[in-house]
């Protein structure tokens, strides 16, 4: 069958939006083609292209972005248990590294080996999700279960199945709190969290810590953002101003992906207490030290490994224990996939913007007297967003829709 479809494509520092037409690819072997339902836009895919994140790959390749995404199987490479056509997936990111010096023997995907650069990328090292059509190893695919689509279906009918793409973003917030109980060796207790930063990785952290049954307060320098997480998170939280307050926290989970971030949660953590480094730094953070000089922030985030300190403040000495990672445990994915099916009414909030396509130049806004945003010269909207567009005073959480398949979308 003759399609027409959009993919988006990296090359040599530029972005673009390529239509393609004629026959679909077919799977390899032990892959499955998938027609993309949803694909979600991460701060790093935007840090990527405004060269404040680092990548490995080849720069003259030319890449398709994205890894986050929940797909449709629309053909099998061959036959593969747990898989048919009509599946819905979600795709985990990481692929291990097969080649080189950095071979990763890990039987399965876990933050250590990603910390190391054990694993590829998809989005920057390999092909990502950015497209309608994707073909991706079954061995990155997890399949969305009958129940949990019911169970989104009841909780965002107008989403639906579209929300699993906060999957993998789910995934990784999960597992800082997996890699916290490994290094206290025991069950992280109820607290007091500070979350700095409230984007969507942000709300993901207060929803988990809300859970746990910790006080949660939220800050960010963008003081509309810091009270619309509050809203999606249904006033369970409170919001807290460094500049006026004076408190202390247990834990202060840094999602934000500044040096100045990282110093807020120094500032206010307790004695005893951790600061977790959630979000890589920016290019011109990437040298920065704690207030001793004693460590580089960034190799803490990296690299999945605790490190315990005495931080002379002004007013005392106190000891932190400093932890952080990047990516995920790959054996939490169907935890994090029922994450998100029990909390989409949430998570639907949060998704304050729909691109209706690849090739689209608006954002339909899905706020309460919400304004739609169309790009000036009607250029691709997902392009000014990659490219650094700053919409963090408008919205949270911006989804791609590629896939209306049945008019189940009406954006």
């Amino acid at each position: 069958m003759l399609h027409q479809r959009f993919e988006v494509q990296r090359h040599l520092g530029q972005l673009y939006v390529a239509r393609q037409s004629g026959l679909l690819p077919s799977p390899c072997p032990g892959e499955a083609l998938l027609h993309m339902v949803a694909c979600g836009i991460c701060g790093a895919d935007i840090r990527v292209n405004t060269g404040n994140k680092s990548i490995s790959g080849d720069p003259a390749r030319y890449i398709t972005p994205g890894h986050e995404g929940i797909g449709r199987i629309v053909a099998l490479g061959n036959n593969i248990p747990g898989l048919q056509p009509g599946d819905y997936v979600v795709i985990l990111p990481h692929i291990h590294n097969s080649t080189g010096a950095t071979q990763c023997t890990a039987p399965r995907i876990h933050p250590g080996c990603i910390g190391r650069g054990h694993t590829l990328h998809m989005g920057w090292d390999i092909d990502g999700c950015f497209a309608d059509f994707v073909a991706v190893p079954a061995t990155n695919l997890v399949r969305v279960s009958e129940t949990h689509l019911r169970t989104v279906a009841s909780q965002t009918p107008e989403l639906r199945e579209a929300i699993f793409a906060l999957v993998e973003p789910m995934l990784c917030t999960l597992s800082a709190y997996e890699l916290i109980q490994m290094h206290l060796q025991r069950d992280l207790p109820p607290g007091r969290a500070l979350v700095v930063g409230c984007g969507p990785i942000g709300i993901l952290h207060a929803l988990t810590l809300l859970e746990r049954g910790f006080e949660v307060w939220l800050t960010d320098t963008f003081q509309k953002r810091a009270k619309l997480a509050q809203w999606c998170l249904g006033n369970r939280t409170r919001i807290f101003d460094p500049t006026t307050q004076n408190m202390t926290f247990d834990l202060a989970m840094v999602t934000a992906s500044s040096a100045e971030a990282i110093k807020t949660g120094e500032s206010f953590v307790s004695n005893g207490g951790i600061v977790y480094l959630f979000a890589g730094l920016n290019t011109p953070d990437r040298t920065k030290m704690d207030s001793e000089n004693i460590f580089f922030y960034e190799p803490v985030h990296r690299k999945a490994c605790g490190l315990l300190t005495i931080s002379h403040t002004t007013h005392e000495s106190k000891s932190v224990l400093y932890l952080g990672h990047s990516g995920y445990f790959e054996d939490l994915a169907s935890v994090a996939i029922a994450a998100v099916a029990a909390n989409a009414a949430t998570l639907d909030l949060a998704v304050t913007g729909i691109i209706p396509g690849f090739a689209e130049a608006r954002i339909v806004s899905r706020l309460p007297g919400g304004v739609d945003w169309v790009t000036e010269d009607g250029s691709p909207a997902i392009l000014s967003v990659l490219k650094g567009t700053d919409l963090r005073e408008r919205h949270c959480k911006l989804l791609v829709l590629p896939c209306a398949e049945n008019g189940l979308y009406t954006f």
